[in-house]
């Protein structure tokens, strides 16, 4: 009975040795093929042979060489979902660490790219001249809006804005704008000189982006307008709170906005979803849903195609879809409180980067309005231009 015993405890040790020494066998395969893929710079194949090996056999090294794989690829969502992989076996892993703030600011996520810098070497921090508190970007913008009837004259639109970083995870971008415009409405009777009324509308904006963590933001912004109407000068007030998810392929964001725009209380909540399906910015989408709750509820949807058309050139394409007044988009950084009902506002922009820090953007916008209490239309184009320098 004894020597049943040291029979079958011989037994289920030789069994385990084999089973460990068939994994350890496969694991060696699977290293062997992928840094002999990884060597010869087959990035294509080397994620498609990793993608499937990982089912069986996970390691470190196996992801980091996908990973890098995709980054060479030029798929830099692919890359962060697998440094992240790396990440959960390795969580102070630098390699991983760097790639992911790189492929974030290649994604255009640069603010949420500062969830990585503190992972990194003192040597990359200085390489890449990295500073804690710093002015992070500077730009201007100028709109030329010309329509296409009297009562309503030309305009001109204006910011300046700075970036500055607070910290690795706080971003606040300020502007400052000016609105000029003349235009004639005679239903105003209460308004001075009403065939004559001149907007010099200054405006002041800040957005603060704060990192929660490595996926989600939460975004501050206060714009504030003063709007005169020749005797009438008002002072109009928007909040907004949202809070922003940024997935692999994808990002989502949710606002709620209040603001007191010409003595009325206004509500606005929208949902935005950006879209990088081939991992990087040679195609992508963003689609913006709002809801608004003043007289009665006002839906818009505003779709931006963007795509790369050569080298440092990307072109979009964008629509805002259904009537509105007093909408605000892009965080509450453009306010559209004009008298006049929008119909239709569809256009295009072309970005091209002339260096690594500095990027030219010019574009074109058609608007369709409705007269202020009136069925009849009018046409408004406005050509933009604009300047933007990252430090």
């Amino acid at each position: 009975m004894q020597g049943i015993k040291w029979i079958l405890l011989l037994a289920t040790v030789f069994a385990s040795y084999t089973s460990m020494a068939q994994a350890n066998s496969k694991k060696d395969e699977v290293d062997i093929k992928s840094y002999a893929l990884y060597e010869k710079g087959a990035w294509k194949e080397l994620l498609q042979y990793g993608k499937v090996a990982v089912q069986g056999e996970d390691f470190v090294l196996l992801r980091l060489r996908m990973a890098y794989a995709a980054y060479m690829l030029g798929n830099f969502s692919e890359a962060i979902k697998q440094y992240d992989a790396v990440l959960q076996s390795d969580a102070e892993n630098t390699t991983a660490h760097y790639y992911i703030w790189l492929c974030r600011k290649y994604l255009n996520q640069t603010e949420l790219a500062g969830t990585q810098i503190k992972y990194l070497s003192e040597e990359a921090v200085a390489e890449a001249k990295l500073k804690k508190v710093a002015l992070t970007k500077a730009g201007i913008e100028t709109s030329y809006k010309y329509t296409d009837t009297k009562p309503r004259g030309n305009s001109i639109y204006s910011r300046l804005d700075i970036g500055l970083g607070l910290g690795w995870n706080v971003n606040m971008i300020q502007s400052g704008g000016i609105y000029n415009q003349t235009i004639s409405e005679t239903q105003f009777q209460a308004v001075k000189d009403s065939n004559k009324i001149v907007i010099n509308q200054k405006e002041y904006y800040n957005r603060t982006t704060i990192n929660v963590n490595s996926n989600w933001q939460v975004k501050l912004a206060y714009h504030y307008l003063q709007t005169p109407f020749n005797n009438y000068s008002y002072n109009n007030h928007v909040g907004l709170f949202g809070i922003k998810y940024s997935g692999y392929y994808f990002d989502v964001q949710a606002d709620a906005i209040y603001s007191k725009l010409t003595d009325s209380t206004h509500q606005q909540y929208d949902v935005k979803l950006g879209l990088y399906p081939m991992g990087n910015l040679n195609f992508y989408s963003f689609t913006t849903g709002s809801l608004r709750t003043y007289n009665g509820n006002q839906f818009n949807i505003k779709q931006v195609i963007g795509f790369k058309i050569m080298k440092n050139t990307w072109a979009e394409v964008n629509g805002t879809f259904g009537r509105f007044s007093n909408l605000m988009e892009n965080d509450a950084l453009y306010v559209y409180n004009a008298i006049d009902i929008n119909k239709i506002k569809v256009g295009g922009v072309l970005y091209v980067t002339l260096s690594p820090h500095i990027l030219a953007q010019a574009g074109y916008t058609f608007e369709q309005r409705e007269f202020y209490n009136k069925t009849t239309s009018f046409n408004q184009h406005s050509i933009t231009g604009g300047l933007s320098w990252k430090m």
